[in-house]
């Protein structure tokens, strides 16, 4: 990783920056777009129920597929070699998408994007600290990280928005505006490299074809989980039990190969294994804005995405950029755990707010909890990855790349298809619970339904049956803020157990 401080280099620098944010932005962007457009564009595509939900699958599924290993082709081939052609592929395909009618065609069209996406954050991290100063790494991270926020917020506004206005088919065709873009920046910043022989002649293309063959059948089955109920659907067993053998596979080649690629010893330093706990609790703890918030306003207070991405939108620049700077300012002053601890703080203090949550709130009773949430994902994500690149040999940095990208795609799929699947149970077990307690034994109970019905008891009890769910879907959401609670505790003790970090450009002015 050479140092660049020729004075020339600083326009090719703010290039390579500005690509990547564009990048990284765009990716969380687009998958949370079709995530929470898809309804719309179920019914724009003519498709039934579960093919919308498998488009869904393939549109963010396949971007684990090659997502690992792009770290070691960014330093193999360098970046102009490896981005420039992807972000061409991904413009031609978000035309061509709203074209298609086929769902065979649909699929195949998304999963190829969701490929492209999945290169496109993958190459972040190593392009950053191959082509820019060491001084501004920090900020190029917390740029990587900024994309969490703005995307969920901007996600939510555009996947509704569009649809109201101008088209659900701008959904596929900004991409296809953006993407060149990218590729340009990248052709003008990227830093003239010639091909790593070395590397090359030892890669490991065994490793990262069964690596990312088994994560991409493992989140097939985690996003189709919940749909298919899980152990009771022989598909998701079938892919639950092919992950499992690639898994031993891999590590058995890993074991096997002189030069292997991503080896999981690297996993076993004790400051590495604890910053991937801490991405972990904070992965669970961030659901309560990427995921409890938006779920109990469409669910429960019945708003449609571009209300709830619009809310705080004159706020939302301002938000997000004090967020950034706190994270910055925190881990190069007070270091990575103190930085740790805060942003836990900020999860837990959110977490205990949602749990105070009532079927009767609306945008403004969230307002605190998004913001104290959008503070702890940009400093907690910003020191738990610092801590990871202090330390780790930095001859390794390309493992530890893989394994950042697994994190960031299975573990986020992961937390929150355990988390829905959490929501819909306990809704269940809500709803039995109060329906205890509403029979016809009830005193009143004929009043009730009349006064309920406007007169007709029957219109009543369709009146009741409403009122009973909606309260479950409001107790549910608070037994799913209490879980984000307890991992923000979770993540505290994780981040107490660290020892200090070895000093790092990322950490130090």
């Amino acid at each position: 990783m050479p140092k660049m401080n020729h004075p020339n280099d600083l326009p090719r620098q703010g290039f390579v920056a500005v690509a990547l944010l564009m990048a990284s932005i765009l990716t969380a962007f687009d998958i949370r777009a079709v995530s929470i457009g898809l309804p719309d564009l179920r019914g724009a595509f003519g498709l039934t129920f579960d093919e919308g939900a498998w488009l869904g699958t393939f549109a963010t599924a396949p971007q684990i597929l090659a997502a690992p290993s792009v770290g070691w082709l960014i330093a193999v081939f360098g970046v102009k070699r490896v981005m420039i052609a992807p972000t061409i592929f991904y413009s031609a395909i978000s035309f061509l998408i709203p074209f298609s009618s086929n769902f065979e065609m649909l699929a195949a069209l998304h999963a190829l994007r969701a490929v492209l996406l999945g290169l496109f954050v993958g190459a972040t991290l190593m392009t950053a600290f191959r082509n820019i100063d060491r001084k501004f790494w920090i900020f190029a991270l917390a740029f990587y990280v900024l994309r969490i926020p703005f995307a969920q917020n901007l996600g939510l506004y555009t996947a509704g928005s569009y649809t109201q206005t101008i088209g659900w088919q701008w959904l596929y065709w900004q991409g296809a505006l953006v993407g060149p873009l990218i590729g340009i920046l990248f052709w003008y910043g990227g830093k003239p490299t010639p091909v790593d022989r070395v590397l090359l002649n030892r890669a490991d293309w065994g490793g990262m074809a069964i690596f990312g063959v088994a994560l991409t059948t493992f989140y097939f089955a985690l996003d189709q989980g919940n749909r298919l109920d899980w152990f009771r659907s022989g598909l998701v067993i079938s892919l639950l039990l092919a992950t499992a053998f690639l898994a031993c596979i891999f590590l058995w080649h890993e074991a096997r190969v002189q030069y292997p690629w991503a080896h999981i010893s690297i996993l076993f330093a004790r400051n590495i294994a604890l910053g991937f706990s801490a991405i972990g609790c904070f992965m669970t703890a961030s659901l309560g804005s990427s995921l409890l918030e938006p779920s109990f306003l469409i669910a429960v207070a019945h708003l449609r995405p571009e209300q709830i991405g619009d809310f705080a939108a004159p706020y939302a620049i301002l938000l997000l950029a004090g967020a950034t700077v706190t994270a910055v300012a925190l881990v190069q002053t007070l270091k990575q755990r103190a930085a740790l601890m805060i942003g836990f703080i900020c999860f837990a203090l959110s977490a205990w707010l949602g749990t105070q949550l009532t079927s009767l709130w609306s945008l403004p009773e969230f307002r605190l909890i998004v913001i104290l949430q959008t503070f702890g994902e940009e400093i907690v994500f910003l020191a738990a990855v610092a801590t990871l690149f202090s330390n780790v040999n930095p001859a390794r940095a390309i493992s530890l790349t893989a394994y950042v990208q697994v994190m960031r795609l299975i573990c986020s799929e992961t937390v929150t298809t355990t988390m829905n699947t959490w929501i819909r149970q306990r809704e269940q077990l809500h709803s039995y619970l109060i329906g205890l307690h509403v029979t016809g034994a009830t005193p009143g109970w004929n009043t009730t339904l009349t006064q309920l019905g406007s007169g007709s008891a029957a219109r009543g009890i369709g009146v009741l049956a409403g009122v009973v769910q909606r309260e479950a879907n409001a107790e549910a959401y608070i037994d799913g803020f209490w879980v984000t609670f307890a991992a923000a505790i979770a993540g505290l003790v994780v981040v107490s157990l660290m020892a200090p970090s070895p000093s790092h450009p990322l950490t130090t002015r």
